[in-house]
């Protein structure tokens, strides 16, 4: 298995209802279009395009998280005229069985979603070199696992998979970087699920955003950042994380999520970013009870979680999933197997800082036109994350 493990974490919310189809898996025709400028779905239309799948990770629908923009995504490729199906997977047992069953319903085109899908990926696309694989929060190592190219280890990418990666650091150094300047005590706080760089990698943005920001105003005090030092080369050492076996208890523990929040409240920090899934929306949750703030992961999480939570949201770092999933399979349709990795960053618009929304009158002026300053940064790499790191680049 050669994928990298230099990934990612976990969002949007669902519209549309699949009907059950056998179990562990679900099955959708396209739905009815109207409307004098949208073109009706004939069945050959239908039958030219390859069968959309996507198998979903560990947390569930509804954790108005990746799994959730990821069923956005195959949303709107039934509108477009895919078939479409998809599995759940309840523990990481389930993986390989669930792909599995996606193959035997005809899936032509199959994007897994999240880190912990590797190896099942990676064994089925080797087993079934004519269906196009992608996976989200994910890049090919063809580096082996040394990461070092041109040693015997080496695995060239596969002709039929495509990894679908995000530079989301880029959009929570940005989210960082307003955290620090709208803090009244000076202290944010986040943790994450489980370390794995689909995780980490939006907190070492937080971290960077916030050292970007006392490099820029050299405050006497400077914000600091509880949960996550990257000044470390292994900041997983000492950081915060909800723990378990990675499904619903690391995930799925809205309860726990309160709990980490509160702790870290106690301690000062006055901004929370949670990057855990469903449990996250119980820190949402606690700082909009306990009238402090937090910032999303994703997606636009004051869209998904909805009124009263939501008031607690100052922005959230945002990973354009639904986008890219329906851009695969679009491009399968055209007559793409794979070979390549996308790659989401500031600059294409594959990840993003959601709208301030309540808050938008309220951040000031100075502060909105900094961050936008820092995205045109980003966006050119005249600034990068990791020179903040203590990794380095």
């Amino acid at each position: 298995m050669a994928i990298s493990r230099r990934l990612l974490g976990l969002s949007a919310s669902a519209a549309i209802i699949f009907a059950a189809c056998g179990p562990g898996a679900t099955t959708s025709q396209p739905p009815a279009t109207s409307g004098p400028t949208t073109a009706p779905t004939t069945a050959a239309t239908q039958a030219a395009k390859p069968v959309a799948c996507v198998a979903f990770d560990t947390g569930g629908l509804g954790d108005k998280g990746f799994n959730d923009l990821a069923k956005k995504g195959l949303e709107d490729a039934g509108t477009a005229g895919f078939t479409t199906h998809f599995s759940e997977a309840q523990g990481a047992t389930d993986y390989a069985n669930n792909i599995q069953t996606l193959i035997d319903q005809g899936c032509q085109a199959i994007v897994t979603v999240g880190f912990l899908q590797s190896q099942a990926t990676a064994d089925a696309a080797a087993a079934n070199p004519t269906i196009a694989f992608a996976q989200v929060d994910t890049a090919w190592n063809a580096a082996g696992p040394d990461f070092i190219p041109g040693n015997a280890d080496d695995t060239p990418q596969p002709a039929n998979f495509t990894g679908l990666d995000y530079q989301v650091d880029q959009a929570a150094m940005l989210a960082g970087y307003l955290g620090a300047g709208w803090s009244k005590k000076g202290k944010l706080g986040t943790y994450g699920g489980l370390a794995f760089p689909g995780v980490t990698r939006f907190m070492d943005g937080l971290y960077a955003g916030i050292q970007y920001y006392n490099q820029q105003k050299n405050p006497t005090t400077k914000v600091t950042l509880l949960g996550w030092d990257g000044s470390l080369k292994d900041p997983s050492t000492t950081g915060t994380f909800v723990g378990g076996s990675g499904g619903n208890d690391t995930w799925g523990d809205p309860a726990k999520g309160e709990q980490l929040a509160k702790t870290f409240h106690d301690q000062g920090v006055d901004v929370i970013h949670p990057v855990a899934g469903a449990t996250g929306n119980g820190s949402i949750k606690a700082a909009q009870e306990g009238g402090y703030w937090a910032i999303g992961v994703d997606t636009d999480q004051y869209i998904s979680i909805g009124p009263p939570t939501n008031a607690a949201l100052l922005t959230s770092a945002q990973k354009a999933i639904d986008v890219s999933v329906l851009d695969f399979f679009n491009k399968v349709a055209s007559g793409y197997l794979g070979g390549t990795d996308y790659s989401g960053t500031i600059a294409n618009n594959g990840v993003l800082l959601a709208p301030y929304h309540d808050y938008n009158d309220a951040i000031s002026l100075e502060l909105r036109n900094e961050v936008n300053t820092l995205k045109a940064k980003l966006a050119d790499g005249s600034v990068t994350v990791c020179s903040f790191l203590g990794r380095g680049c």
